[in-house]
């Protein structure tokens, strides 16, 4: 239970910059009277403004200000709740809005709204409009709970039996709804986006798997092909080295130095012989006489040693040329030798060509095997892309297990979205109050001498019977009747607050109640009922009615007045 206790402010309205302070815990009953414009009902629009922000009555915040000072606008009030002191101070001019728990400023929030549906919604425990139902009856500004729609009737009744936390929990819901549906459909585009990944991964790992056979075909194809260019060049080998043999033996079958040598002697020794023929023929053509005895040659012996001489050197011509031609022959040969060595020589080299081919073909084999074996046992990059798709088969399992788990939240907060709704839980609680409210209602309306059968359904709508007369509405009845409709409806909200413990404060007031269509019967019903409340309940009751013909009904009387265009309490 809240216990108002003081209420204070200067500059608010028509006050003055000093401060006028209303104890509102200290009696019972309290009348407050005072000329029209003496500021009687600044009271309301003072606990209104420093509770809510904004006045009872229908003004402007920048209103609210004192016109002459204009300045220093504040508005204090002081309370228990739960055992703990409270104080909130709100002004204008400068703008001020402190909340103090236990002597200490609770710290604000970056805006201002949010301070204020902390107070309301965690020290208050209630709302402007909750408040203006529950503590406050006007004759101005106020709006009947029977004329409210049937949203703000829900929302009156939801805040007495304290219920909206089952809305707010709702809103909350709906707003987790909202974002878990952001979640799944998050998860969902990640979970496609995940398998588009794997399925890539995959074709990566098959496309180096496939390459890495591509490229070992490759190599054994090349070996294929180097081997057989190794058997074919062994082959050619195989047919230079009979070709050589053959080449060699036929080389070998020339055997002509011997003979040229001899040609080559007797060539000499024909030379010799006929070079000296030559000289005999000489010496005796030229000579008759010898010169070593310088006799005379003989013509007969003369002529007979020419003749032999030129016969013999004849014969030794005829034996040079056939030693020429043997000659001739024996060089044709040995041409023909060196043809068939410079072959061999020829096929020597090619050969060695070719071994050299071979050599170089088998090294390249040699090198094909290494790197087919290098890429048979190197799975490196293979093994490193398994991995990560063993790492992606991972996130794409825990996306999952997350989307199953966000389904599962969200299948348990569409049951409890269900309950939360005006249709569940809450549904079940109004029911259930609303016949112990219907009867506080008409137990008031009766202690009002006003005998009807008045009745609330499950949506808020009235259905009012009156004895002997056919069923009515709420805008069927006189002013005076509705009054009581309203006074009693007051009361029951306030005994259903009790009941509830949920909007339960000390304070109630009424602003011109009994100066409007109440007769003096339901006047005096009226305060039959206030005497009968509960005794921590401190009701203040404005009225423009004479004080003498009311003083005497009240423990506290307060009167405002107003001089020099300030209001103040007349002492």
């Amino acid at each position: 239970m809240i216990i108002f206790k003081k209420v204070r402010w200067k500059n608010f309205l028509s006050t003055g910059n000093n401060f006028t302070e209303i104890q509102l815990d200290k009696n019972r009953t309290t009348l407050i009277s005072g000329e029209n414009g003496a500021g009687k009902t600044t009271l309301l629009d003072a606990i209104t403004f420093v509770l809510f922000g904004k006045p009872y009555r229908n003004i402007n915040i920048p209103q609210l200000a004192n016109s002459i000072n204009e300045k220093d606008c504040m508005v204090e009030i002081e309370f228990v709740s739960g055992g703990v002191d409270y104080k909130i101070r709100r002004g204008l001019a400068p703008k001020i809005f402190e909340v103090y728990k236990g002597g200490k400023m609770v710290d604000q929030d970056a805006k201002s709204k949010d301070y204020q549906k902390m107070l309301e919604e965690t020290i208050l425990k209630m709302n402007y409009k909750s408040f203006c139902q529950v503590v406050i009856l006007g004759s101005t500004n106020y709006v009947p709970f029977m004329r409210l729609p049937a949203a703000d009737r829900r929302g009156i009744v939801e805040d007495l039996l304290d219920i909206n936390v089952f809305s707010v929990m709702n809103t909350l819901l709906k707003g987790r709804i909202a974002q878990l549906k952001i979640d799944i459909s998050d998860l969902e585009h990640k979970i496609e986006l995940q398998k588009e990944k794997t399925i890539a991964q995959k074709r990566h790992i098959e496309t180096l798997a496939s390459k890495n056979k591509e490229s070992i075909d490759r190599h054994e194809k090349e070996i294929q092909e180097s081997q057989k260019q190794i058997e074919e060049h062994q082959k050619e080998i195989d047919e230079k080295r009979l070709k050589m043999e053959e080449l060699i033996k036929m080389s070998s079958e020339i055997q002509v130095d011997k003979d040229i040598e001899k040609l080559n002697d007797l060539g000499k020794s024909i030379h010799a012989e006929i070079k000296k023929a030559d000289k005999d023929i000489t010496f005796y053509s030229t000579n008759d006489h010898c010169p070593s005895c310088s006799q005379k040659i003989d013509c007969e012996h003369k002529e007979k040693v020419l003749t032999e001489k030129t016969v013999k050197k004849t014969e030794l011509q005829k034996a040079l040329e056939l030693q020429e031609k043997q000659m001739t022959k024996l060089n044709e040969k040995i041409i023909e030798r060196n043809h068939i060595t410079n072959n061999i020589l020829l096929e020597q080299r090619m050969i060695h060509e070719i071994e050299s081919q071979v050599n170089a073909t088998n090294k390249y084999v040699k090198k094909l095997r290494s790197d087919i074996g290098a890429i048979q046992s190197d799975t490196k990059n293979i093994d490193e892309e398994q991995a990560k798709l063993k790492e992606m088969g991972q996130a794409g399992k825990e996306l999952v297990e997350n989307k199953l788990k966000l389904n599962d939240d969200m299948q348990y907060y569409s049951i409890a979205s269900f309950l939360m709704k005006d249709t569940g839980i809450k549904s079940k609680i109004i029911k259930y109050y609303l016949p112990i409210m219907n009867k506080i209602i008409n137990k008031y309306l009766a202690q009002m001498d006003f005998f009807v059968q008045f009745e609330l359904s499950e949506s808020f709508e009235e259905t009012i019977k009156s004895r002997h007369r056919d069923l009515f509405t709420y805008d069927s009845f006189s002013e005076g009747e509705k009054r009581k409709i309203d006074l009693s409806l007051l009361f029951a909200w306030r005994a259903v607050a009790q009941l509830k413990n949920s909007l339960n404060c000390n304070l109630l007031i009424f602003d011109e109640v009994l100066d409007g269509s109440l007769d003096d019967v339901a006047t005096e019903s009226f305060l039959f009922i206030l005497k009968s409340l509960d005794k921590n309940t401190n009701i203040f009751v404005i009225s423009h009615k004479s004080k003498e013909l009311l003083q005497d009904k009240f423990e506290d009387h307060i009167t405002f007045v107003k001089r020099n265009n300030f209001s103040r309490i007349d002492t």
